[in-house]
């Protein structure tokens, strides 16, 4: 298991690293949809009012079509409209008990809006004047964080964080995930994103780590509802894409936001 953690790490990281820096904000944005299309299927699998290759379907293209309408319309209303009517619409079309098909309906608007709302933020950081260091910092940020919680939570953990939610994850786990977030937030900003000070770069390091919990403690909230472990077996070692990007896609956003207010 740790091995495979490693090993998949090596392989994706430099992969994702070299998109980031060769290629254009257009590559990067190809580069989120197939990750958006991988999570959005693995999401429609966890419904626990039961699923199909249906419902799949129509949550990968409602996440795919809200990335499309943020990155290059600059609106998502008629999307989410178009979604939830086209949920409904299943809902009085399939064999299964109409109120399985409303809880069915009800789970492809939330994929849609939780993977393709919150995923298409990193393609609109990237289209950004400074895209390429935003998503450097988001990237080695989220990952620090990650792994911190993981190995200090491993070694050290005592005190359940969530136990409703995921009896595993630690409050041990979770101040060494905010620790190594700030460490690496602090000595990777002169090199990643030279403008931002030291100070500054503590404070947004710590609230990545924040909202990366709580993206992992949600993801895992959906996971117990569904009784599994992971959300795929995509990924050795990690599980499924869902599983690998719970803490960016809360990240995303906040980082968007921060920069967007002039806080960063």
């Amino acid at each position: 298991m740790h091995r495979q953690r490693i090993l998949s790490a090596l392989l994706l990281i430099p992969s994702f690293l070299l998109v980031v820096h060769f290629g254009s904000p257009r590559h990067f944005a190809l580069l989120v949809s197939l990750a958006i299309g991988l999570a959005a299927w693995e999401f429609s699998r966890l419904c626990p009012a039961g699923t199909d290759t249906g419902l799949s379907l129509v949550t990968v293209v409602g996440a795919l079509a809200w990335h499309v309408a943020l990155t290059s319309i600059g609106g998502v209303a008629g999307v989410g409209a178009a979604v939830a009517g086209a949920a409904l619409l299943r809902a009085t079309l399939v064999k299964a008990e109409f109120r399985v098909g409303l809880l069915q309906a009800a789970w492809i608007v939330l994929g849609t809006a939780y993977v393709g709302g919150l995923l298409s933020f990193a393609s609109v950081l990237r289209a950004l004047p400074e895209g390429r260091e935003l998503i450097y910092f988001l990237a080695v940020t989220t990952w620090a964080g990650d792994t911190g919680a993981f190995y200090i939570g491993s070694r050290f953990g005592q005190q359940p964080l969530a136990p409703r939610i995921s009896p595993r994850k630690t409050v041990e786990g979770a101040l060494g995930g905010m620790a190594a977030t700030m460490v690496v937030a602090i000595a990777g900003s002169p090199w990643i994103w030279p403008r931002l000070p030291w100070a500054g770069a503590a404070v947004v390091g710590l609230l990545l780590a924040i909202v990366g919990i709580l993206g992992d403690l949600c993801e895992s909230a959906v996971k117990r509802g569904a009784a599994v472990k992971d959300s795929g077996d995509l990924i050795p070692g990690h599980g499924g894409v869902l599983d690998r990007l719970d803490s960016l896609m809360f990240a995303c956003p906040v980082l968007y936001a921060l920069v967007r207010i002039g806080w960063v």
